[in-house]
């Protein structure tokens, strides 16, 4: 057997000698072509697909890992938030003279001893490394130099085992030793280094955060046993990290001070330190050293205000994103790049989130009722969640919001990121309100509510009234005349007038292959909206028809305190004013005596409006409502498919609006009313209806009901057609047409449907 297995052996020794054969060339070729003046363009044959990196490539990435950014509330103080870290923690040092000598030695003796003679690399050292490791001898020395782990790990983003990756390694490591000085390349290293988890279960970056995440030490206070514990670990952090949780702490302090004595013994060898000082410190129990978590358990950012971090971060990576798209297209970051920077680039981003009003929002979610119960295909029970926005419809600012139940159990942010269908609330956005704009509809049109047929097969049905108004339609959010008034804004505008003309000014987008199916406009959306978007669109309606947008961060900057980004507003009008206060009067109507009656029986005092939305399973409820100074949206579900509590988006929304106006009442005030306009309200008089003028903010439809409403409306009790409504017309059809005048009251009975509606 013996003699089988030496041929094997010799093979992988050769496969090894060729590798270094290869890397040895490349090494004395970039140095021969180097020295030569020519730049290293021939080593490109070896790396066609490479660039040529110049100082700026090297400075964008190089500057960019250093200390926590920090996140700031919208107040006049710029209150901090705390520091934006999430999974790792970065602090720089600015000179290696900050750092304990015995650390420095410790690496140097290790790492690489010729740091102040190479130009980058060391051929011999490289081949010195892959013969030991093809010989398999044990502890066998590293061949790169601190500069080619820097690139490795900094530059490259890659610790592949090839010969392409080598190849990039020492061309880039040999540049950037032309432009940068050895103090500025040893900091940068110093700065970069990954040491695994600390003790507060923060990942660490640089060996200044390591000192303090493993030994809570100042990096300029380690004993020589914790600096040659921390250099040993560069090697494998996983591996000798006592925080690992993959892996025993008692198995990894083993193996870290095997590797520690190894560290010393290369400090000795270099007479770094004396033969006392070696022997003191191989006999030292370094386990005592490490740091417990409870020791180091502190409260920033991402421990107080979690929701508050993950947006910031979702909204700067996707501001910065876009300025490179303008300003810097060569760029190249991926998103990993990206998230890094927001987290670990020194910023400091400003917010628009007002602090008393997010805390008391807080206090007010976290003692509301969740609801949990087992989802098919899901492990355990899962919990109900919640997302709500709340926005200064003047400014677009996001004043608060809730992200969820409860970060520890859910992480998912369900205000900004989740994605859910809008049920019924999209009735206002896509038909109401630019049928309004159009003078397709006034507020006191009237649309027979019938049996429809659907295009395709099968038809909508929900306890149909007969002719009714269309502030009375919306108010019980009737489904046959929102599809009727949808069918007839696309026919006069098309898809192009709707969607890019209106709702994209919304700040909503319509995917394509939704534009043209009538459940759209009932909510059935392909992937649905996040709260956010919806709240944007109805901001707009409380704006007299000016979409500002949405917006979490005012300004960012730099590291050395430069602005990068500042928000600049830039308002849309999307409805004439008086299309945005018809609407804002019929929705009126919703909360006084509609669906969303909860709503205005439990905000007394203050003059709210709004709109319900819920999806035909129920998986997903809404109430999306504003008054004169702030829009909220608020929707509840599960995040998978189940059906919600029918009533928690609503009364969710109204302890979250009381919770804001008690923290803010300067800015949401008691009594503050819309400002007026004359628009068209119904009254049933005499059996037929009579346009009034009406101040805005008042509404005299006498039909009311307190049953909430749903698109499924089979369910729903609906109330009954007032004696005084219009009759069915014996049967005709209603006069009329698309082309209806709301200014004339002998034509405001109209059937919206496609020609064979009246059935």
């Amino acid at each position: 057997m013996e003699l089988q297995k030496q041929p094997k052996k010799g093979k992988r020794i050769l496969k090894k000698l060729g590798k270094t054969t290869f890397i040895v060339a490349v090494s004395l070729l970039t140095i021969t072509v180097g020295a030569a003046g020519v730049g290293l363009g021939a080593v490109q044959a070896f790396t066609k697909d490479e660039k040529i990196r110049k100082k700026t490539d090297f400075e964008e990435t190089l500057a960019n890992f250093s200390s926590d950014s920090y996140v700031y509330f919208g107040d006049t103080d710029k209150t901090p938030v705390g520091k934006m870290h999430r999974k790792d923690s970065r602090e720089l040092i600015k000179s290696s003279k900050e750092v304990s000598k015995h650390l420095l030695d410790a690496l140097f003796a290790t790492e690489d001893r010729e740091f102040y003679q190479h130009s980058g690399f060391v051929p011999k050292a490289i081949l010195r490394a892959t013969w030991q490791s093809a010989i398999g001898m044990e502890d066998a020395s590293g061949g790169s130099t601190l500069t080619q782990q820097l690139v490795k790990r900094e530059i490259l983003k890659n610790t592949e085992k090839s010969y392409q990756r080598k190849a990039k390694e020492l061309i880039d490591a040999n540049r950037i030793e032309k432009y940068y000085n050895k103090e500025e390349i040893l900091v940068s290293y110093l700065n970069s280094v990954f040491l695994g988890n600390g003790a507060n279960n923060k990942l660490l970056y640089g060996f200044k955060v390591g000192a303090y995440g493993l030994f809570n030490k100042d990096i300029d206070k380690l004993t020589l046993p914790e600096a040659a514990y921390l250099v040993g670990m560069v090697q494998s952090p996983n591996r000798y990290n006592p925080n690992n949780p993959a892996k025993e702490a008692e198995e990894a302090i083993k193996l870290g001070t095997k590797r520690m004595q190894l560290v010393l013994k290369n400090m000795l060898t270099v007479n770094k330190i004396t033969q006392k000082e070696y022997d003191e410190a191989i006999k030292a129990d370094i386990s005592e050293s490490f740091v417990s978590e409870e020791a180091l358990k502190e409260e920033g950012g991402m421990e107080n205000y979690p929701y508050i971090m993950t947006a910031v971060q979702k909204e700067a990576v996707d501001i910065l994103k876009d300025i490179d798209k303008e300003k810097n297209p060569d760029r190249g970051w991926k998103d990993k790049q990206y998230n890094d920077y927001v987290r670990s680039g020194g910023l400091k981003i400003y917010t628009t989130i007002d602090k008393k009003m997010y805390d008391e929002m807080e206090k007010a979610a976290s003692k509301i009722k969740y609801n949990s119960k087992s989802v098919k295909g899901r492990n355990g029970k899962l919990t109900e969640q919640i997302g709500a926005v709340m926005v200064d419809q003047k400014t677009g600012e996001v004043l608060s919001f809730v992200g969820g139940a409860d970060f520890k159990k859910n992480q998912k942010d369900h205000a900004f990121a989740a994605r859910n269908q809008p049920g019924s609330a999209m009735k206002p956005i896509l038909a109401y309100g630019p049928a309004l704009d159009k003078g397709i509809i006034g507020p006191s049109s009237i649309v027979v509510d019938e049996p429809l047929a659907k295009r395709g097969s099968g038809g909508y049905y929900d306890g149909n009234k007969g002719p009714i108004s269309t502030t009375y339609a919306l108010e019980w959010s009737k489904n046959v005349p929102a599809v009727k008034i949808y069918r007839s804004v696309l026919r006069k505008l098309g898809q192009g007038g709707l969607f890019d003309g209106y709702v994209k000014k919304m700040g909503i987008d319509i995917i394509q292959k939704d534009r043209a199916v009538d459940s759209l406009v009932l909510g059935g959306a392909s992937f649905g909206y996040t709260v956010e978007e919806m709240t944007g669109a109805y901001s707009m309606f409380a704006n007299d028809g000016v979409y500002n947008e949405t917006h979490i961060i005012r300004e960012i900057r730099d590291k050395d305190d430069k602005i990068i980004y500042q928000y600049k507003p830039n308002p849309v009008r999307v409805f004439e004013t008086n299309t945005a206060r018809q609407l804002t009067s019929m929705l009126r109507g919703v909360v006084t005596s509609g669906t969303g009656k909860i709503i205005g029986s439990g905000t007394g005092g203050y003059n709210v409006v709004g709109k319900t939305g819920t999806t035909t399973s129920e998986y997903d409820l809404w109430f999306v409502g504003y008054t004169p100074e702030v829009t909220m949206g608020v929707w509840s579900g599960y995040d998978y498919n189940a059906v919600g509590d029918k009533t928690l988006a609503k009364e969710a929304w109204v302890k979250l609006f009381k919770a804001a106006a008690t923290a803010r009442p300067d800015l949401i005030k008691k009594g503050s009313s819309f400002p007026s306009g004359t628009s068209r309200y119904v009254q049933y008089e005499s059996g037929s209806p009579v346009e009034t003028d009406t101040p805005s903010g008042t509404q005299t439809n006498p039909n009311t009901n307190t049953n909430t409403n749903t698109n499924n409306q089979k369910k729903e009790k609906q109330p009954q057609p007032s004696p005084q409504q219009p009759p069915r017309n014996n049967g005709q059809k209603p006069p009329g047409g698309d082309n209806i005048n709301p200014d004339d009251p002998t034509k405001n009975q109209i059937n919206f449907g496609d020609g064979g509606d009246n059935h």
